[in-house]
């Protein structure tokens, strides 16, 4: 006769704890499927490489030890995961998240063994995952999701799931490293999300009970587009803000006092623009991008935009003694990554509300001669998009109410 200890784990652990447990092996497909409710995410070749880089974070986590201690990280990360998707809007950070989400939710409990009743529980959770996908908003898929994961990696650490034997120290190590990844990956998201306050904020929206937004250009001056797109927003009554890289102007200052004669708002946005001058404290770009407009307009800006985003406590502080605001924005066209304008402006006019700032690029990094055709094509279907819309693009001192130049 078979006992009790002899029965297969789905029939001892009942259907409860069997339903549970396929929610939680349903939860990555559900943050897959959040993911893709970002406008930038959810390209079909986006969205296959989140939905592969959550299988490699389910398979990885097939290899991870299941305790109690490690089912607590678990849920730790997965939690992590979900709150820091809906900041990011660009396919790199999806990728990782999905993969941290799907090894915290994987090492939440371990797995049922396979059977028609776990079988027909994971169809059940997975039809459950569609629907809300189809039904609620981003967050509120997330939230479920997450509240899948940490109801099961608490059920895993009182022992309600049973876990398999390991080695303390092997669990040890894997619960460091997993931690230590989450925690290096979301200091890399607070530093460089536009909305993320912990490392030094900016400001990310304007007034929302008028009708005006900003449109704002990038990585200027730049000899093959620059003057085109001031002539577009010339030729439709509008003036834009330009956030210019100190080099560029240095290399043509020209296309600097072209803008600046005609009533276009001129921003600081670094002298190099690259990836890791932002980390010196002392942050010398700023003075010598100031510099740089000096020679070109004779003053200078007083609002800084820092390269990518990315900023530090310590550069926030230069840039408040040297009286300038820091402005980061509200809505990114992902203009640099793509030759498509009418993606380009679909994704502007998407976002663009009262009081937005929207983020376009007349530059690449600073380089006068890349190719900014997308953006001169772009810029007419988005202007008569925002007054399709009742929206009118103003300069960001305007918006802001802050001044437009200071002596330097």
């Amino acid at each position: 006769m078979m006992t009790t200890m002899d029965r297969p784990e789905h029939s001892r652990v009942g259907p409860l704890r069997i339903a549970a447990r396929a929610a939680v092996a349903a939860a990555p497909l559900g943050f897959v499927l959040a993911a893709w409710k970002n406008p930038h995410t959810d390209g079909a070749r986006s969205g296959l490489l989140i939905l592969v880089a959550s299988v490699v974070g389910v398979l990885a986590a097939r290899r991870l030890p299941a305790t109690r201690g490690l089912a607590v990280v678990g849920g730790a990360v997965a939690t992590t995961a979900a709150w820091l998707l809906p900041q990011r809007d660009d396919v790199g950070s999806a990728l990782i998240l999905a993969v941290l989400f799907a090894v915290g939710a994987g090492v939440a409990t371990e797995p049922p063994p396979p059977s028609r009743s776990i079988r027909a529980w994971g169809l059940a959770a997975v039809v459950v995952m569609l629907a809300l996908y189809f039904t609620v908003s981003q967050d509120v898929l997330l939230v479920v999701v997450a509240i899948a994961v940490i109801a099961a990696s608490a059920a895993t650490a009182i022992g309600y799931f049973p876990t398999r034997p390991s080695s303390r120290g092997r669990a040890i190590v894997f619960g460091t490293v997993l931690l230590a990844t989450t925690l290096v990956f979301t200091g890399y998201i607070g530093a460089e999300t536009p909305d993320a306050t912990w490392f030094g904020g900016g400001i990310v929206h304007g007034p929302v009970d008028g009708g005006q937004v900003a449109l704002t250009f990038d990585d200027g001056p730049n000899v093959g587009a620059t003057e085109k797109i001031m002539a577009i927003l010339d030729a439709h009554g509008v003036k834009g803000t330009f956030f210019e890289v100190g080099k560029a102007i240095d290399a043509n200052p020209r296309i600097t006092r072209a803008l600046y004669d005609d009533g276009q708002l001129l921003g600081n946005h670094s002298y190099h623009h690259d990836q890791w001058r932002w980390l010196d404290p002392r942050y010398p770009e700023l003075e010598r991008t100031q510099a740089a407009f000096r020679r070109a307009i004779g003053t200078c800006p007083v609002l800084y935009r820092p390269p990518h985003g990315d900023r530090t406590p310590f550069l926030a502080q230069v840039v408040r003694e040297h009286h300038l605001h820091m402005v980061l924005w509200s809505v990114s066209a992902g203009d640099w990554a793509t030759n498509d304008a009418q993606l380009v402006a679909r994704r502007v006019l998407a976002g663009a509300r009262p009081g937005a700032i929207l983020l376009l690029h007349d530059g690449l990094d600073g380089n006068p001669s890349a190719d900014r055709e997308v953006l001169v094509k772009a810029l007419p279907l988005i202007l008569d998009g925002l007054r399709a819309k009742g929206l009118s693009a103003v300069r960001l001192d305007r918006l802001l109410g802050t001044g437009d130049y200071q002596s330097c």
